[in-house]
């Protein structure tokens, strides 16, 4: 990729070379995807939208979205139509805005995004798909900035990142990064600049939090704690590995034991629900029945007291689930790669066909056989983001740097709040992460298509060279 750059302008990609290459590659994915992955939380999702009733379990943002999208078309594929067209987009400002030759595009294209990997992750009519969509388009829109221009684009992209951040529970700790990014693109004065990205943090961490809080308010009708199912998958964990039953009392029926919870699977190292699904005794989740405010801090005191007292047994259990999400998928006990589901909910329609039954079929085949590989985990990809992050922050001086830094950060401290957050070990909660790792190379290791300053006088355009400041 660096040798694009030297010589070869002929073979350059311009933008309608990236502009046809990219549509295409949107509509080979949505040939191949429609109309979606349906595991029983987008069934659940999906007759939310239809009905108004909307839960706070999953935060409402997108939910409100999908519903805004049945009321115009009356397709539940409408939203991953609306993820695929933000994703492509995104796509193609960022490679627009780097010079790379017809080969390196087409690779680009098929690696980053018709992988097999990359295809089963968006397919997902969830909000990791979701919040990914819209945090590549806020990418695209950032890498197609340039200093002196109107920064409407970077209007644009604060917008999407504020309410990605509102799309999970979790995913304002990826946004705050790219908050910061935009402040430092924004910014001609070097002397304030990290002024301008502490406050951009600031901001985005505070917008994010006010917007999360109004959408619930305007949009929920019924709100649970979440909290109380990854309290209760923890202390059984921690019950398991000492032997001692930790769950207050309240929790769960007469004659629960640490025997019972090993014996009947009820806790189960791969996911929380398990626990509330196969005990004998029944274990309350707080979902159907919402623990009181007194119970709740019980729970809490109880949660915390395990923390401290059995440090080793809780970070054992919490590396090993974090190993589940992010490594390989093979073995007796493993995470789950992806959903391949068609769920129905209570009086939701039949979902649409599928368009092409042969191809995905045949995408499903390829996706089960590289699923146990390194190529179907995290790790690699986790890996290439702390690579080029470092070699960012090494050549922080570098145009290209901000942007690469903010990405590759937001992916990073995303993935690492699962190492406490995860209520289970699915790869899609990394689906960013995923998704971003070769944009973020393409970003830092291609040069700018950018008019050098030495050109403005009338001479040709030139590219930022790719290592101007990395050494």
């Amino acid at each position: 990729m660096q040798g694009t750059h030297a010589g070869d302008s002929d073979t350059m990609a311009g933008p309608i070379g990236v502009w046809l290459l990219v549509s295409l590659g949107f509509c080979i994915s949505l040939a191949l995807l429609y109309p979606g992955h349906y595991p029983f939380d987008s069934a659940y999702q999906y007759w939310q939208a239809r009905s108004g009733e909307f839960s706070n379990i999953t935060p409402v943002p997108m939910i409100g979205v999908w519903s805004l999208l049945l009321a115009a078309f009356g397709n539940p594929a409408s939203l991953l139509c609306l993820n695929l067209g933000m994703f492509w987009a995104g796509m193609g400002w960022c490679l627009a805005a780097r010079k790379l030759s017809f080969g390196w595009l087409l690779v680009v294209v098929l690696a980053g995004g018709l992988s097999p990997l990359v295809l089963v992750q968006m397919a997902h009519l969830l909000s990791d798909a979701h919040m990914t969509a819209v945090l590549v388009l806020a990418m695209g829109l950032l890498a197609r900035h340039r200093p002196g221009r109107s920064p409407s684009g970077i209007c644009m992209a604060l917008a999407l990142i504020v309410y990605a951040g509102c799309i999970r529970q979790n995913s304002l700790v990826a946004v705050v990064p790219l908050g910061a990014t935009a402040a430092w693109m924004m910014s001609t004065l070097a002397t304030s600049r990290y002024r301008l990205v502490l406050a951009g943090a600031l901001a985005t961490a505070l917008i994010g939090v006010a917007a999360s809080i109004a959408f619930d308010r305007a949009l929920a009708d019924e709100r649970r704690s979440l909290w109380p199912m990854l309290a209760l998958w923890d202390l059984a964990a921690v019950s398991v590995a000492t032997d001692q039953l930790l769950l207050p009392h309240f929790t769960h029926g007469a004659g629960l034991d640490v025997q019972e919870l090993r014996d009947s699977g009820a806790f189960d190292p791969s996911s929380a629900t398990h626990l509330f699904a196969r005990s004998r005794s029944g274990i309350g989740s707080g979902f159907i029945r919402p623990y009181a405010a007194a119970q709740q801090r019980q729970l809490a005191a109880a949660w915390w007291s395990a923390l401290r007292e059995h440090p080793r047994e809780y970070l054992a259990h919490r590396l090993r689930t974090t190993q589940l999400v992010f490594g390989r998928h093979d073995g007796a006990t493993a995470g789950l790669a992806y959903y391949t589901d068609r769920s129905s909910y209570r009086d939701n329609p039949p979902l649409p066909e599928i368009l092409n039954p042969r191809a995905h079929q045949g995408l499903l085949d390829m996706a089960a056989r590289l699923r146990p590989t390194w190529i179907f985990s995290a790790w690699p990809y986790l890996l290439a983001h702390l690579a080029v992050l470092i070699l960012a922050w090494r050549g922080r001086q570098d145009p290209r740097a901000a942007l690469v830094l903010g990405v590759t950060s937001s992916a990073l401290v995303y993935a690492a709040s699962f190492i406490i957050l995860a209520p289970s070990a699915e790869l899609r909660f990394v689906t960013w992460p995923i998704v971003s790792a070769t944009l973020a190379i393409v970003l830092w290791f291609a040069p700018m298509q950018a008019r050098h300053p030495d050109a403005q006088s009338g001479g040709a355009p030139r590219s930022v060279p790719a290592r101007s400041a990395a050494g």
